[in-house]
C-alpha cells in the first residue's frame, strides 16, 4: 500500500481505517506529522472543508479500485 503522500496530492477517503474506498475525494494541503494531514475535501457533503486525516485512513487517486 502506498504511504508516500505528499502536498497537492489527489487522495480518496476510506469508509473506515484500512477499509473500502469511499467516494469522496480531496486534496492535501498539510503535514501535522509524519502520519497525520489535513485534507482538503473536494466533493461530498462536507465539501470544502478541511479534515485531520490519518495515511491509513485514505489512499492515492491512482493505487485506487475506483474508476
Amino acid at each position: 500500500m502506498e504511504r508516500d503522500f505528499e502536498k497537492g496530492d489527489v487522495v480518496i477517503l476510506l469508509d473506515r481505517p484500512m477499509g473500502h474506498v469511499s467516494k469522496i475525494r480531496g486534496v492535501i494541503v498539510g503535514r501535522i506529522n509524519e502520519n497525520l494531514f489535513n485534507v482538503l475535501l473536494t466533493n461530498g457533503f462536507s465539501k470544502g472543508n478541511i479534515k485531520r486525516v490519518r495515511t491509513f485512513e485514505m489512499r492515492k487517486e491512482q493505487s485506487s479500485e475506483l474508476s
